[in-house]
């Protein structure tokens, strides 16, 4: 087998992760803060410049915050996270920096795309791969291939699934949505109403003999599983591969299968749910990947 070197690159609100590959055996990494408030041009800088040590290369694999279209390479859409990083050329900047193929993907369809290359979901063609973190992020793969769909979106949005049409208002779109229900911010605010010094994961589960806090975690556990079934009950995928530093946690998963194997709808109970394997450099794998497919 022929060697290929590839650089990838993780571009998150707050830092930028880089690394080398030499096919699958990575040799470099660097990582750097985001200057997001600087612009995008030097984000994208401070990006490149952490590639530069690893030439030669054949391609650049990036995964990004915000909305991608895979296509263009492009923005759609960022937040105020990233300002002015709306519209940016991401693919257009590598490709004339280093004069070589360049592929661009969302993080978390990155982070999808590793897990199924490299990760909890090999051997699968379709599986869907959700984060729980501050929001809820997430990557439909079907056949084999990412499931963006064809709306006005750039890809589906897994978090704002309404899980509670009671609490959802018009003024505030994410109100009863999966993210705000089973974010692991949600299950700090259900923790904080029984005790304010919940402040994080961590004392959570330092307390989590207290019998309130174990309730709080049964009740957010209760969220996770009903936005999980709704979303199998609707794609019929045969894996469902769960990311996020909550997912470390034994609780969190055995609660999690215990639910979804007694509450789903019957031919849908054997659906195989793992932890994610590739932890933060899940994404960088999926740029990989995605580069690679795109060089062959």
């Amino acid at each position: 087998m022929s060697v290929q070197r590839i650089a990838a690159l993780d571009i998150g609100g707050t830092r930028i992760k880089a690394c080398l590959f030499e096919n699958e055996t990575l040799l470099q990494s660097a990582e750097a803060d985001t200057p997001a408030k600087e612009g995008a041009q030097t984000l994208l800088k401070t990006a490149g410049d952490l590639l530069e040590p690893f030439l030669p290369f054949e391609a650049v694999g990036v995964s990004t915050a915000g909305q991608v279209d895979p296509d263009a390479g492009t923005i759609r859409y960022a937040n105020e996270n990233l300002p002015g990083y709306t519209g940016t050329d991401v693919r257009g900047y590598f490709q004339r920096r280093f004069s070589v193929p360049c592929a661009v993907m969302n993080d978390a369809y990155a982070a999808a795309l590793g897990e199924g290359a490299y990760g909890a979901a090999r051997g699968h063609e379709d599986y869907l791969c959700i984060t729980y973190g501050t929001g809820i992020g997430g990557g439909m793969f079907l056949n084999g291939s990412a499931y963006y769909g064809k709306g006005g979106s750039a890809n589906p949005m897994i978090g704002g699934l309404i899980l509670h049409p009671e609490q959802h208002t018009a003024s505030d779109p994410f109100s009863g949505t999966y993210e705000r229900c089973a974010s692991t911010t949600a299950l700090v605010a259900l923790a904080q109403k029984a005790d304010p010094d919940m402040t994080n994961g961590r004392k959570i589960f330092a307390a989590i003999e207290r019998p309130e806090i174990r309730a709080a975690l049964e009740q957010w556990l209760d969220e996770v599983a009903a936005g999980l079934l709704s979303l199998l009950h609707v794609t019929n995928v045969p894996c469902l591969i769960l990311g996020g530093g909550i997912l470390e946690q034994p609780l969190v998963l055995a609660g999690i299968q215990q639910r979804v194997r007694i509450l789903a709808i019957p031919g849908f109970e054997n659906v195989v749910i793992r932890s994610a394997e590739l932890g933060n450099r899940a994404g960088l794998y999926g740029a990989l990947a995605n580069a690679r497919k795109q060089l062959a």
